[in-house]
């Protein structure tokens, strides 16, 4: 016998606390947000980051990964960085376009840790014993990563996108990043960090007022560095490409749609009619080349903001015989969009996926102050966590279908399937998918 489920718990209101926002006159922004109870502060440095090439993201990479070793300038003597803090030393990361330093400390040591952090931003030191295992280190691991088969499709993807700029090319060679000295790594993080356009978030049981001023005080006399975002070249006329990858087994397939960015008044509703498409578990395109036909190992559609662009990035991971059956169903799929735009059963569903995912991404003050910092780097206003789950509540099906015309009809901007050409280029070529060459 079989009973059905009991009703949910009425969804909870978000409550955020009082951000206090400070923007210095360089341009640097500081966010210091009370949370009561946790013993420790969570803090998050952002900074700008404009490789332009692929040797000047293999040198901030060292950068990154040589951060707070060595020593540090303390009350008049130098002191290790593991000793310097009363929990473990921060760590530094790296995404595309922005250097992120990740740190916790409790209250007490708050200001200590912001002037070590400023210090190192200012003026980084590189041990030449761990730079030198980190070249070796890179230099071994670039060659596999440059192999990976989703990172060529997601780079060959945006060279479809953005022309053939030169932050696109293949990794530098091993004997390249060998070469490498501590005075290369310092130009980049002269050249390539934009520090005063940097971004401060701190969480915890603070003044929020307070301590704003104090990150204030801490950060305003960082350098401002010289650093320039690359620019997106014109799109290349072939936007649908075949990248060869003779004998593979599996095909990655990648493309993009046009978005808009997370403050657009047009976001809740594009963010429901992409979960309805391919954005979690219970899509559409995830039901039907997944779950039901089992054609793909793997299928998502995620937001991007690659070069300043907002866009929507479908990946598919599928078997070489499936190939192109598989690109078949994704855009048939973003067609069944427009023609049987989501049901309010399928938006119903999407919204509350997507408002506990945000529940969820403020749940601790770590995830609250990683969640700021992706807003940041989105340039988007914090107060966009309290509006947006309204904004999902009051999605309206014409809205969501309204979205899917404007963003999923036109079909994909770009499209790149990495497989082997022999097995796929047949069944392909109808798509308007075509090798490199075969261009007419």
């Amino acid at each position: 016998m079989t009973r059905p489920l009991p009703p949910l718990h009425p969804e909870k209101a978000l409550a955020l606390p009082r951000v206090v926002e400070r923007q210095l006159p360089s341009g640097l922004r500081i966010f210091a947000v009370p949370r009561k109870g946790a013993p420790l502060v969570e803090v998050r440095v952002l900074v700008p980051l404009s490789v332009g090439d692929p040797l000047r993201s293999v040198t901030v990479e060292l950068l990154t990964t040589t951060a707070f070793t060595g020593t540090v300038r303390l009350d008049g003597r130098d002191v290790p960085w593991d000793t310097a803090f009363t929990t473990g030393r921060p760590h530094a990361q790296r995404m595309a376009e922005w250097l992120t330093v990740v740190g916790h400390v409790p209250v007490a040591g708050l200001d200590r840790m912001l002037g070590l952090l400023a210090s190192w931003l200012a003026a980084p030191t590189v041990p030449e014993d761990r730079l030198a295992r980190e070249r070796e280190r890179l230099s071994q691991a670039l060659a596999i990563l440059d192999a990976q088969p989703q990172r060529l499709a997601l780079r060959e993807l945006n060279r479809a996108r953005y022309g053939d700029l030169a932050v696109f090319d293949a990794w530098p060679s091993a004997d390249t990043v060998s070469a490498l000295t501590a005075h290369d790594v310092h130009e980049a993080h002269r050249t390539c960090l934009s520090l005063r356009e940097a971004r401060v978030i701190v969480v915890g049981d603070i003044d929020a007022d307070s301590t704003a001023d104090a990150v204030a005080r801490t950060f305003s006399g960082l350098p401002s560095g010289t650093a320039a975002s690359p620019v997106p070249g014109t799109a290349p006329a072939d936007r649908m490409r075949l990248v060869p990858r003779p004998g593979a087994a599996q095909s990655h397939v990648a493309l993009s749609c046009r978005s808009v960015s997370f403050g657009d008044p047009r976001y809740p509703a594009l963010a429901v009619a992409n979960a309805v498409f391919a954005g979690y578990f219970s899509s559409r395109l995830v039901a039907n080349v997944r779950e039901r036909r089992g054609l793909a190992y793997h299928a998502l559609s995620r937001f991007d903001r690659t070069l300043g662009s907002p866009s929507t990035v479908t990946d598919v991971v599928c078997g070489t015989a499936s190939t192109g059956l598989v690109v078949s169903e994704i855009l048939a799929e973003l067609t069944n969009l427009v023609k049987s735009p989501p049901t309010p059963r399928e938006i119903d569903a999407a919204r509350t996926y997507l408002r506990g995912s945000l529940l969820t991404a403020t749940a601790s003050q770590s995830d609250l102050a990683n969640l700021l910092a992706s807003l940041c780097c989105w340039d988007v206003g914090t107060g966009w966590i309290q509006e947006y789950p309204r904004q999902l509540l009051e999605v309206t099906t014409d809205e969501v279908a309204a979205a899917c015309r404007e963003f999923f009809a036109p079909g994909p901007e770009a499209g790149v399937v990495l497989a082997d050409p022999a097995a796929v280029g047949p069944s392909l070529a109808r798509f308007g998918f075509v090798a490199p060459g075969e261009q007419t």
